[in-house]
């Protein structure tokens, strides 16, 4: 069952914005015609943040002046003015601070600035604040115990999701129209769902990263992108964004639909209605639905959960332990984190060659299992809502935690060890009324038919 919310007391709390905020393209367009100056944008954004932070503590530090390109950019870009938030771990302005959730990272800073944030400045964009991440990105929940607890504005006794959950809050509660996110295992999908965004995790290679620290780039299963309230927003990131090219839009997809829980479990029946709402709306649309068995070995895959998903965040900490003279201890650590170094420590070369192997055959399963069609529709989440306080980063028993996890969020690691796009879609409300995303899935360079079936599921 979903998790309980004040929401079932009818003693639901928000944190929404009063009216329809405005979008990214909104306000550039209206920064290029002189409606607004950069300054008014940035001035509304922090008023907005202020009304917020005691509520859902999404930003853990507001620029006293937001990192600006060219003041070209900044009034005639494709982003003239358009306020974002950088999110605690991952590409960051020169000389920015990046603790990555951790209170072993305190004090780190940004030796350059990313290419990511490189195209954004130069595109108009203005980065004004950092927003709250998990410990080392490792948790679908914003909890930590040096900044505490980021709340979901839909519903404030539930999470925002994670580990991008800062940038959805704010999001969601109208701070700033968009903000960067990343995605190892579902960290853009995830919260973008809980929060009732558009959340798309591009596909491997498409967005430039060189990794969070020097010492890993995550083995090519994560990428950065942005949570955004408007699918043209998205679209329009992408463009700012992306490298390579990208195949057009089609007429009619071959969607392959998939309810069953691929970990095993089962599924709240919100979000199954919402799927299944999803796949009919298509289906009206003139597209071929096809009811298919879940393309994984689940227990395949989460073979590779140490050696693939851990082991990047033991690399992290060992590189930050060398930079910064500390120790990884209870001081300066969390309970999951000591325990996630302890089970790395054990894997052995083999562990490492036969996860390498693993994602082989899993992106040939995938592959294979879906030849036909074009895309794949799942749930987001497994579940309506996700609880505070239960996959979060004090837990001792990691194998427990990662079975509290695969109730969760069976849908999202699959795309992240395959390479493929992935993008979670706002298209309804639970029975707790907060919203519900699907998520639609697809090979390499497909980014732009993801694109142009959540505006048809959404307009």
């Amino acid at each position: 069952m979903g998790a309980t919310s004040e929401a079932e007391t009818g003693d639901r709390r928000t944190c929404l914005p009063s009216s329809a905020p405005t979008s990214a393209s909104a306000i550039a367009a209206a920064v290029r015609s002189g409606k607004y100056t950069a300054f008014d944008v940035v001035e509304a954004a922090r008023r907005r943040h202020q009304e917020t932070h005691p509520d859902i503590n999404a930003v853990i530090e507001w620029f006293d002046r937001p990192y600006t390109g060219p003041d070209e950019a900044l009034r005639t870009g494709p982003l003239a003015g358009v306020p974002i938030l950088a999110k605690d771990y991952g590409s960051a302005v020169e000389g920015q601070l990046v603790e990555m959730g951790s209170r072993l990272a305190a004090g780190n800073r940004a030796e350059h600035t990313a290419e990511f944030m490189r195209r954004l400045l130069d595109a108009g964009a203005q980065i004004v604040g950092r927003s709250a991440v998990p410990e080392f990105i490792q948790h679908g929940t914003t909890e930590s115990r040096v900044h505490g607890v980021t709340r979901n504005p839909h519903d404030l006794s539930l999470s925002a999701g994670g580990s991008s959950g800062g940038a959805a809050a704010a999001v969601a509660a109208g701070v700033v129209p968009v903000a960067h996110a990343g995605d190892c295992a579902g960290s853009i999908r995830i919260p973008a769902a809980a929060c009732g965004l558009f959340g798309l995790k591009p596909s491997a290679g498409r967005i430039p990263w060189t990794g969070a620290t020097a010492a890993s780039d995550w083995g090519g299963i994560a990428v950065e992108f942005a949570v955004t309230r408007t699918v043209d927003d998205t679209a329009l990131l992408l463009d700012v964004l992306a490298d390579g090219g990208l195949l057009p839009p089609e007429r009619r997809y071959s969607v392959a639909v998939s309810t069953t829980h691929w970990g095993g479990s089962t599924l709240d029946a919100d979000v199954v209605a919402a799927t299944e709402e999803a796949a009919m709306r298509l289906e009206e649309l003139g597209h071929h639905i096809t009811e298919v068995d879940p393309p994984v070995d689940y227990g395949q895959l989460m073979e590779t959960w140490f050696p693939v998903f851990y082991r990047p965040i033991a690399l992290d900490v060992e590189w930050l332990c060398r930079r910064l003279h500390r120790e990884a201890n209870e001081e300066t650590v969390e309970p999951a984190t000591r325990a996630v170094l302890r089970r790395v420590g054990e894997l052995t070369d083999t562990d490492l060659a036969r996860g390498v192997e693993l994602r082989r055959r899993i992106t040939r399963r995938l592959h294979d299992d879906l030849s036909g069609h074009d895309l794949i529709l799942t749930p987001t989440l497994a579940r309506s809502t996700i609880p505070l306080h239960k996959v979060g980063g004090d837990v001792e028993d990691i194998d427990e935690y990662v079975r509290l996890n695969d109730e969760i969020f069976c849908y999202n690691y699959l795309f992240n060890v395959t390479g493929w796009a992935s993008m979670s879609i706002p298209v309804a409300t639970s029975s707790f009324g907060t919203p519900l995303g699907v998520q639609l899935s697809a090979g390499p360079g497909t980014e732009h038919r993801l694109i142009d079936l959540a505006r048809q599921l959404t307009s």
